[in-house]
């Protein structure tokens, strides 16, 4: 071993003064790099040394005054751990020092029939051997924390021996006990699923005949309780040097849960599809009745006017003091002027055109126009709202046009104030009135209500409603934005 190693501090624990000489003469003359030597008569004056040093090596006599045997190196070891040690036996104890060997000594010499140099191969590979058995320690606590972090079942396959191994998660998880009887490979494919064996077996057989050390492979076990969960396995192959399969080495996950949570997730997602569409489908039919309502109620009925003085006119009645031509196109300019409204509430112009800015404007002046509200409108202007993207327009703008007209109908609002404004990194839009308020748990499922947060949730966003009856009422948008890519 031609290793260079550092300078070593040897303890040595002989009660014997001759033997003492001898080891310390044979230490000398060994080459061996020392530090310091110190000597102890006892376990008791070890015990001192230990506690006011750190030592590299430890030398120790089975029999001395106040310890003998086994007890001496269990002793030894509890007081210094990683320290290798190295038993001075006598013939008649040769047995006692293999047994110390067991115990946790590195190596034994016997008293006279040592030199030098077995001295000097003894001390450095005791020091290998305890560096080794550090390391080799280290790596099981290490794969037992391992062990215990993971969910996954570790399992190793003897493929000549035809036996499995596996750790305690497969027992939690699957609820099997750790029966000898029952780690081999037949075993395992009893378990795994009627329609998942045969391509089990192929996949494993394939990547051995192809010299492939990678495999994985998903398929379906049955537990103790008769129930079969997906698994998702991968491992490693090792061949010998003939080419010929040795072990599998390798872990499987438990996604039974994950693919609950994975359906549930799904089907979360298509009831909340089909409430979106629903919504949607009530929200057009809304629009449809109030459209309807508004042309029945309104415009039909002033076309039904003109239509009947122009009826008179042909006929050749008239009714004094009164201009049928006249207030029949002051009818029929009132109409338009009511169907270019009702086109502007379906489909804005405005957006396509001037963008969301000009449009939220051209709808507040409308409505303040018609009703006796005091609308306001305040834009941030750090938002150019006419770079929006021109869907999160529309959507605003419905959003807007959605609260104004349940504030006109329900709300009896005196004034509004809508604001739009830049918020670290959202877009946040509130719509407030000093209107008589209402009960948000009563009016929660209001299709107006759920349509204004289905549309915010296609863009991540956010609806938060502010009111209780009596103290007018604040609708707070707020959507996600990024405004370092984008300018709004």
């Amino acid at each position: 071993m031609n290793r260079e190693i550092n300078p070593l501090r040897f303890l040595v624990i002989e009660d014997n003064p001759w033997d003492s000489i001898l080891l310390k003469h044979a230490l000398e003359i060994s080459q061996l790099p020392i530090s310091t030597i110190s000597y102890a008569e006892t376990m008791a004056e070890a015990r001192i040394l230990v506690n006011e040093n750190r030592y590299d090596i430890a030398l120790l006599d089975l029999t001395l005054p106040d310890s003998s045997g086994l007890d001496s190196v269990n002793s030894l070891n509890k007081l210094i751990p990683e320290t290798p040690i190295i038993v001075l036996s006598g013939l008649a104890t040769i047995e006692i020092a293999l047994e110390s060997i067991l115990l946790g000594a590195q190596d034994y010499l016997i008293k006279g029939e040592y030199d030098e140099k077995l001295l000097s191969k003894s001390v450095q590979f005791g020091i290998e051997r305890k560096k080794l058995l550090k390391n080799l320690h280290d790596s099981l606590v290490r794969y037992e924390l391992v062990n215990r972090a993971t969910q996954d079942i570790i399992w190793e396959w003897d493929i000549k021996k035809d036996e499995v191994i596996r750790n305690e998660a497969f027992t939690i998880i699957f609820g099997y006990a750790n029966d000898p009887v029952k780690n081999n490979h037949d075993w395992v494919m009893s378990i795994t699923h009627p329609d998942d064996r045969e391509q089990l077996k192929n996949s494993v057989q394939n990547c051995i005949d192809h010299k492939q050390e990678n495999w994985e492979e998903a398929y379906r076990i049955k537990d103790a309780y008769g129930v079969y969960r997906e698994v998702f396995d991968r491992a490693f192959i090792q061949f010998d040097e003939k080419g010929n399969p040795v072990k599998m080495i390798g872990s499987f996950t438990d996604l039974t849960d994950r693919r609950k949570l994975e359906k549930a997730l799904h089907d979360q997602q298509l009831n909340q599809q089909k409430m979106l569409l629903e919504v949607n489908i009530q929200a057009h039919e809304d629009e449809k009745n109030e459209l309807g309502k508004e042309l029945h109620d309104n415009i039909n009925q002033m076309l039904a006017t003109v239509k009947m003085y122009l009826g008179m006119i042909k006929s050749g009645r008239s009714i004094p003091d009164f201009d049928l031509v006249s207030k029949s196109y002051d009818y029929l300019e009132q109409a338009i002027i009511e169907l270019r409204k009702l086109s502007h509430s379906l489909v804005p112009p405005s957006l396509g055109e001037i963008g969301l800015d000009e449009a939220l404007h051209a709808l507040v002046n409308d409505i303040n126009v018609v009703q006796d509200l005091d609308i306001r409108l305040l834009i941030d202007k750090k938002c150019k709202l006419l770079h929006l993207d021109k869907k999160m327009a529309l959507m605003i703008f419905r959003i807007v046009q959605e609260q104004l007209s349940n504030i006109t109908k329900y709300a009896r609002a005196k004034q509004v104030i809508i604001t739009i404004k830049k918020d670290k990194e959202e877009l946040r839009l509130m719509v407030t009135d000093d209107g008589i308020g209402f009960n948000v748990l009563e009016a929660g499922k209001g299709i107006g209500l759920k349509n204004m947060a289905n549309r915010l949730e296609y863009y991540a966003g956010k609806l938060k409603i502010i009111t209780t009856p009596g103290k007018g009422c604040t609708i707070e948008a707020t959507i996600p934005f990024n405004f370092k890519n984008k300018t709004i």
